[in-house]
Parts: C-alpha cells; sequence; structure tokens
C-alpha cells in the first residue's frame, strides 16, 4: 500500500484545554477501502498500580488526578467504591452535598467542552479565543457557566478540582449554610444563559453521513432521578445488569495502536455519555428540560454522535435545575454532622457513576489493615473508542464516495466527530494522518 502522509495539528488553545494526546489515522488503499485507528500515544499512567499498597483513605486521595476535568467524578466514584469494600454506609446528606458536587464537576466540564472546544468547529473559529472576538456573549456565558461549576465544587469540596474535603464517611467540614445560599444565588442568576449552548448548536444540521446502528450503555438513575448515582447499567438493548458486576459484562482488550484499551459489551461495540444518558432516561428529566427535549428533538438522532452536544446542553440546563433542588433540600434539612470514621476489613468494593462523559466503573479490592490489594478503572473514553472509529470510517467513506479528495477537509470532519464525542485521554488532543 503507497502512503500519502497528511498532518494537521490541533491548535494550541485547544491543547491548553484538552489533557492528553491522542490521534487519527486513516488508509485507504486503491480500492478505496478505508482503515481508521484512534491513536493514544500518550503513556500510560498505572493508576490502578500506584495505589496498591496504599492505605485505602490515601488511594481515594490519588484518584482525582486521574483527571482535572473529572476530578471530582473520579473523587465520588473512588470513595463509593472504598466505602462499599469495607460496608461503611453514609448519612443521607453526606450522599447529597456530593452528588451536589459531581453535578458541579458535570456544570463545569459540559460548558468548557461545548462553548470552547465543539462550538468553535460549527461557527469555523480555530479556537474560543478567535471566536469570543466576534461572538462576545457565548464566551460570556462560558465563563460564567464554568465558573459555576467551579464555584459549586469548591465550597462543597474545599478546592475545585482534587477535592480533599471528600472523605471516605463524609466531608472533614460540611458547607456553612451562607455559602449554600451563595450556591443558590449563583445558581439562579445562571438560569438564563443555561439554553445558550443549546441554542447555538440547534443552528447546524446534524451529518447524516456519521448516523450508524449502535449500542447505548447508561447507569439507571437511582429513586427514578435523572442524574449520576445508581445501581444498574442499562443498555439500548434492552439488557441491563448490576454495577458490582461491570467486570464480568464489560469487556477490556488491548489494541496495538492504543495505550488506551478498547471495551465491549457481549461482544459488541458501545457507547456511552450524555447522549446515552438522554436516549435511555429522557423520561426522568425534570419539566423544562422535558420541554426542551421536546423542542429540540429533531437534533437528537440517538445514532449520530453529533447529537452528543445537544443531549450535554439539554443536560447543563437541567443540571443547574437539579442544583437548586438538591441545595434547597440540604438547606432545609441541614445537620453540622462529624463523618462516620471508617472502621477497616477485608473487602472488594464497586462503583459506576455517571461522569460528564459516560460510564465511569471502579472496583477497590482492601485488606483487614485498609491497604489497597488490587484496583480497577475503567474510563468513559475507553469504553466508547472502538464505536468512534467506526464513524470515523463511517464519514470517510462518505466524503470519498462524493470525491472529496483534500485531506484536510476530510480532517476537519473527522476532528469534528471526535470532539463531538468529547473525549478525556485523559482527554484529548487530535491530530489527523490522511494517507492514500
Amino acid at each position: 500500500m503507497t502512503t500519502i502522509k497528511f498532518t494537521q495539528p490541533i491548535t494550541v488553545d485547544h491543547i491548553a484545554r484538552i489533557e492528553g494526546k491522542a490521534g487519527i489515522e486513516v488508509q485507504i488503499n486503491d480500492k478505496k477501502e478505508v482503515e481508521v485507528k484512534v491513536n493514544i500515544f500518550e503513556g500510560p499512567r498505572l493508576f490502578e498500580s500506584i495505589v496498591i499498597g496504599k492505605s485505602v483513605e490515601e488511594a481515594t486521595a490519588v484518584f482525582p488526578r486521574v483527571c482535572s476535568f473529572c476530578a471530582a467524578a473520579h473523587k465520588i466514584t473512588g470513595l463509593l467504591a472504598a466505602e462499599d469494600a469495607i460496608g461503611l454506609q453514609v448519612s443521607e446528606q453526606t450522599s447529597k452535598i456530593r452528588e451536589l458536587m459531581y453535578i458541579g464537576d458535570m456544570i463545569e466540564s459540559h460548558a468548557l467542552h461545548l462553548f470552547l472546544l465543539a462550538l468553535p468547529d460549527f461557527l469555523g473559529y480555530p479556537d474560543g479565543i478567535s471566536m469570543g472576538k466576534e461572538h462576545p456573549s457565548v464566551i460570556k456565558a462560558a465563563l460564567q457557566l464554568k465558573d459555576l461549576g467551579a464555584i459549586i465544587q469548591t465550597i462543597t469540596g474545599s478546592r475545585y478540582i482534587h477535592q480533599e474535603n471528600a472523605l471516605m464517611g463524609g466531608f472533614g467540614k460540611i458547607p456553612t449554610k451562607a455559602k449554600l445560599n451563595e450556591i443558590i444565588k449563583l445558581l439562579h442568576d445562571s438560569k438564563d444563559v443555561s439554553t445558550v449552548a443549546l441554542e447555538q448548536f440547534a443552528k447546524y444540521e446534524l451529518w447524516e453521513e456519521v448516523s450508524s446502528e449502535r449500542l447505548h450503555l447508561a447507569l439507571e438513575p437511582k429513586n427514578d432521578v435523572y442524574g449520576i448515582i445508581g445501581e444498574k447499567i442499562k443498555a439500548s438493548d434492552g439488557t441491563s445488569f448490576n454495577a458490582n458486576e461491570y467486570m464480568k459484562n464489560i469487556e477490556e482488550r488491548v489494541v496495538p495502536h492504543s495505550f488506551a484499551k478498547h471495551s465491549s459489551y457481549k461482544g459488541k461495540r458501545f457507547t456511552t455519555g450524555a447522549l446515552s444518558r438522554i436516549t435511555l432516561f429522557n423520561s426522568l428529566l425534570n419539566d423544562k428540560s422535558k420541554e426542551l427535549y421536546s423542542n429540540y428533538n429533531n437534533f437528537i438522532d440517538a445514532n449520530n454522535p453529533l447529537s452528543n452536544n445537544i443531549a450535554q446542553a439539554i443536560e447543563l440546563s437541567y443540571f443547574i435545575d437539579r442544583a437548586e433542588e438538591l441545595t434547597l433540600d440540604i438547606l432545609e434539612n441541614y445537620k453540622d454532622e462529624q463523618r462516620i470514621k471508617p472502621t477497616f476489613k477485608e473487602g472488594i468494593g464497586y462503583a459506576v457513576t455517571e461522569a460528564p462523559r459516560g460510564l465511569l466503573a471502579y472496583m477497590i479490592s482492601v485488606n483487614d489493615e485498609g491497604k489497597v490489594t488490587k484496583a480497577d478503572i475503567i474510563t468513559p473514553t475507553a469504553m466508547f473508542l472502538a464505536q468512534k472509529e467506526v464513524d470515523l470510517k463511517k464519514m470517510t467513506e462518505s466524503m470519498i464516495e462524493k470525491g472529496v479528495e483534500d485531506p484536510s477537509e476530510i480532517s476537519k470532519k473527522l476532528e469534528t466527530i471526535v470532539r463531538s464525542y468529547d473525549p478525556c485521554v485523559s482527554c484529548s488532543v487530535h491530530v489527523t494522518k490522511l494517507r492514500k
């Protein structure tokens, strides 16, 4: 196979806003047969090995370092798995404050992805800074929502990344009523801009070329409240399994072109994330978000990855409302309680939550001294990588059939699709190589 190499690096602004290194490699032979690989060439970070031998409490402080974008997601999922391992039940208030902190992560992550990483592709700008010069109100909304999410995490977790106030058994210090009321005011002030991203993305048609049938997996929400905590994973084929059985149901395999593993469910590739959540559980949205889902339904195709942007934008509005509901509940039933200090025993714990990008699964095994003996983590990006390669292949084939030969034109389309997934490699940088 003869090859012509083409490389188009992503801009420095994007690199500054996304951790990790990844690329797309497309090979096209003389018969116009296409092979696509998403290369994850950032080296392995070995968090599962790093924590072995450490106290489980120390391990829960290490896990958030997996990702600064989703530190709260890793923090809380790690805590839930650790507590499950030793049979520790936390208070109802602790669960609510953790959910509030997690929602802060959702709001901040969705705002950064939608406005600064994905939207410039559709508005025709190389980066968010260039876009902001001509669309200042959009950037203002982005920063307001980003700050909202960060402040929620700071108030609940003592800092906006790697939240050290969240501990096994509870919190080092419960947020004061004054700080919780500050959150209420910020949430109220942000409602006017909660749908700005949705309105922007709805100006653009979905690319039908990339639409193909796919399997969705999402966590069935606890207590029928759309969100991030649950005990059962549901698939769009009608099957389901308990979250503590994820290692038996989600298979991982090593692929030669990537430091990230590929995942499958019952031998099939699948996807996860906001589009999966809203596809499977849109009936659990609150009234306002249900109305948004209905009004923008033409832009939600469960088989099109570009719809993930619309799904995230609807979630952005929903999570602002949910955060307000939670905070008011915490204030009404406020207790200045102490955390439950863990008593260690040998055990294995599991937890699966809904991170901004999809299912996040943890397993932690501890001995009777509270030392970690084994750990397992599967991140959302590792789960949807295989499906993403299929989407990129389909788009490339469609463009070739239409006679498109300009590598830069193909590259631009492929990178837009990848960004719509909102991957985290530890999040991702995309560089496309087209070989013909």
